[in-house]
């Protein structure tokens, strides 16, 4: 599914809320949105973003789009890791 989306990130801890609210009475996932985003559509999880300022200079240039560039640190083996984003409007 393309739908053209790269990113999703949040000011918040934990992007979605948990705990997760079963979709039936067997089986759910602990964390829906994490499977949905990262396993089925590649879509990468950014957690406590300081959103301000980007949402400030996007206002100011009548933008709603910008590159975004998030180098992770390399670390081997782990399952996230800390970035680095640079937002250039």
């Amino acid at each position: 599914m393309d739908n053209g989306i790269v990113a999703l990130i949040a000011d918040n801890p934990a992007v979605e809320i948990l705990p997760a609210h079963p979709m039936n009475e067997h089986v759910y996932p602990s964390h829906p949105l994490h499977e949905l985003c990262l396993f089925r559509l590649g879509t990468y999880l950014g957690e406590l973003w300081h959103l301000s300022e980007l949402a400030d200079g996007l206002a100011a240039e009548r933008r709603h789009a910008f590159l975004l560039t998030a180098p992770p640190l390399r670390l081997p083996g782990a399952v996230g890791s800390p970035v680095t984003p640079v937002a250039t409007i």
